[in-house]
Formats: structure tokens, C-alpha cells, sequence
């Protein structure tokens, strides 16, 4: 694959300890943009002795804003592909050879074998039940630019969960395969485990309202028509 059909997106936040061999691990695959969400350890400075395309938030955005950030950046780029791989090493690099092996997908999606906590088996159950969608919480996932400027990425709102319902209510093609994901060392950047549940928690709920939302209204727009 050649590299200027993929980009590859990193979030980050204070992962000094991972950040230089998830780089240099994702090289061959694609050109690299990482996103610094503001971190207050050494990352930004290993960022820029590595030459790669780097961006920094003035203030914290949080996860899903730091990457939409990047995915607009690179939108107005000329890329047939926009990755978005997690920068605590977790993630498997290989896992992008896949899209070598799949054609026309507007969405690939690193299916991980097992959570980290029980409230992410809970969302990825219910997602799953409701609009077959696995591991909606992956961290690793492809898409293909011409869905991503046909659907319109407003704010942070419009991306994860959501952003993978608005793909699928507009016939974009989804495929899952599996991701082999290792554990990580120190602890996660997320917070504390109850933390962390209560958003996932909290996030769910919220996406539900959103797809609520956005079936009601186009119900009513495609009875207006009629009349």
C-alpha cells in the first residue's frame, strides 16, 4: 500500500514511556500526525526530535477532540485512508496490514478479544445487540476519507459511537477484525477504574440520546415531505 493513500493519527497525553516505539513501530505504514493534548511530561519534546507531522492543543480537548482535530487536519490532505491508532502501545501495528486485504470499506474496526473493564462490555453488548456494531469503544479504527467528508464532522460530539452509527445510517460498508492488544504498564491516562466506568457509562447514555434524536427528527422530515 502506498504510503500516501494512509494517515495515521495519534492522540496523546503524557506517554513518554510509550510514544517513541509506537511511532517508530507505525513508520512503515503511513504518514504520522500526533496530536499532543497538551501534556505536562517530556512527549511533546520526543515528538518533535522524531520528525513527524505534530500538533499541539493549547489547552486539554480531551480524547475525542484531539482526534477530531487531527482528522480534520488531515482531511484537507489527499488521503484515500484516516487511522486512528492509540499512543500507549496497546495496539498492534500489523492490524493495518489489513487494509491491503479488504477493498471499498468505509470503516475497519480493531475488534479486541477482551475489555479492560466491565461498563466497556456492557456498551459494546448493548451497541452491538441494537445496530451489530462490535467494539465500538476500539481506539484503533480506519476509515475512508470520502465517508468521513460525506458525513461532515462537526465537533467532538459527531465522533466515536455516534460517528460509527452516522457511517452505518449512511450505507457505509463496516468491517471488524480482530485486534491483538497488549496490556499495558502504569496506569491508564483515563483515571481511576470508577472514574472511568462512570464515563463510559455516562457516554452511552448520551449516544443513545443522540441516535433518539436524529431518528425522530428524520422521521418527521420524511413526513413533512409528504405533505
Amino acid at each position: 500500500m502506498g504510503r500516501s493513500r494512509l494517515a495515521i493519527v495519534i492522540p496523546a497525553r503524557n506517554e513518554e514511556k510509550t510514544i517513541k516505539k509506537v511511532i517508530i513501530s507505525l513508520k512503515r505504514y503511513g504518514d504520522i500526525l500526533v496530536v499532543d493534548d497538551s501534556s505536562t511530561d517530556k512527549t511533546p519534546f520526543i515528538i518533535k526530535n522524531l520528525s513527524i507531522k505534530f500538533i499541539k492543543n493549547k489547552i486539554n480537548l480531551g480524547y475525542e477532540g484531539t482526534v477530531l482535530k487531527g482528522i480534520k487536519y488531515l482531511l484537507k490532505k489527499n488521503y484515500k485512508y484516516i487511522a486512528t491508532f492509540d499512543a500507549d502501545g496497546e495496539h498492534d501495528p500489523k492490524f493495518l496490514q489489513n487494509i491491503k486485504k479488504i477493498k471499498n470499506f468505509d470503516l475497519l474496526i480493531g475488534k479486541r478479544k477482551k475489555f479492560n473493564r466491565f461498563s466497556e462490555y456492557f456498551f459494546s453488548f448493548f451497541i452491538r445487540l441494537f445496530f451489530n456494531i462490535h467494539d465500538p469503544l476500539s481506539g484503533l479504527r480506519v476509515y475512508s476519507t470520502n465517508i468521513l467528508k460525506k458525513i461532515k464532522l462537526i465537533n467532538e460530539n459527531d465522533f466515536n459511537t455516534y460517528l460509527i452509527f452516522k457511517i452505518k445510517n449512511n450505507n457505509g460498508r463496516i468491517i471488524h477484525k480482530p485486534l491483538n492488544v497488549k496490556k499495558r504498564k502504569d496506569n491508564s491516562r483515563l483515571g481511576d477504574t470508577f472514574k472511568v466506568n462512570l464515563n463510559i457509562f455516562i457516554s452511552l447514555f448520551k449516544v443513545i440520546l443522540k441516535i433518539m434524536i436524529y431518528k425522530i427528527n428524520k422521521y418527521y422530515k420524511y413526513n413533512l415531505k409528504k405533505i
